[in-house]
């Protein structure tokens, strides 16, 4: 994992947001620097003045995400130029804790339960008002102690128990790990909903859906007759690149073998 795994965490501070209001409506000074001494100067007044409360509610983190705001990225954008927004999360609650008592903790009830945490964190996130609020998975990993890696097939596990998205920051704007609409739109269908409904839910257009799905049914059909990917590619006039990553979904919605034990996906914490 390199040193800069958690550096967009890192970048959702105050003073960034402020200079991201400052350039963003403002059109202020023309100086990154200035822009900077000034938030600065901000942040320390309102610190002064409003102390953060005393007490969350047990359990709860404050933790600051991105709002779900804008479109695709643009190159050389990052998690600080995105509007960031600062909520208390339910990380643990009381509910949590009687499930871990009510039983012997297994690694394989461990990861279950983790797993129902990240989709109510998510959730949360989603359906705030001050949102929807958004978190990456190396905020996932801060917050729940893991590995990156572990993150993301606790998510992978996650999509396919509940058929729903699960949108983190790089699915919903388009970054990172891909695919990213595309498996918002494959989640949707695998969940059983038509092209109607999965493009009203995921605001895109039907006519993108259609798109999607019709790529996405080809793929699997073609898979099914046991052709490599890229002969697929060559066959549907379709890059690799865009055949993995649905070669992948469909793998993700396919019924796990033996060899993928619930047991199994939970790695050792951070030390």
């Amino acid at each position: 994992m390199s040193d800069t795994s958690f550096a967009g965490t890192a970048q959702r501070t105050f003073q960034q947001a402020l200079i991201h209001e400052l350039e963003t409506n403002y059109g202020l000074l023309n100086s990154r620097r200035m822009l900077q001494l000034l938030a600065d100067d901000v942040k320390r007044l309102a610190d002064q003045f409003y102390p953060l409360a005393e007490h969350l509610q047990p359990g709860w983190v404050l933790f600051t995400g991105t709002k779900a705001t804008g479109g695709k990225v643009r190159p050389g954008q990052t998690v600080a130029d995105h509007q960031s927004v600062t909520i208390a999360w339910p990380l643990f609650t009381a509910e949590d804790l009687t499930q871990l008592t009510s039983r012997p903790i297994t690694r394989a009830w461990l990861t279950e339960i983790i797993v129902q945490r990240m989709v109510r964190m998510i959730e949360y996130g989603w359906n705030h008002p001050a949102g929807p609020v958004l978190l990456t998975n190396s905020d996932l990993g801060w917050l729940f102690n893991l590995l990156q890696s572990t993150v993301s097939k606790l998510l992978t596990k996650a999509r396919q128990q509940t058929g729903k998205p699960l949108l983190t920051v790089g699915y919903f704007f388009d970054q990172g790990l891909r695919p990213s609409h595309k498996a918002e739109v494959i989640a949707c269908y695998e969940q059983g909903l038509d092209e109607v409904e999965i493009a009203r839910q995921t605001q895109h257009s039907q006519s993108s859906v259609g798109v999607y799905l019709r790529d996405y049914q080809r793929v699997k059909a073609l898979l099914t007759e046991g052709l490599p990917l890229e002969r697929i590619a060559w066959l549907l006039n379709k890059q690799r690149s865009l055949v993995k990553a649905y070669a992948e979904l469909a793998a993700q919605y396919s019924t796990p073998t033996p060899s993928h034990k619930t047991g199994e996906t939970l790695e050792e914490p951070l030390q």
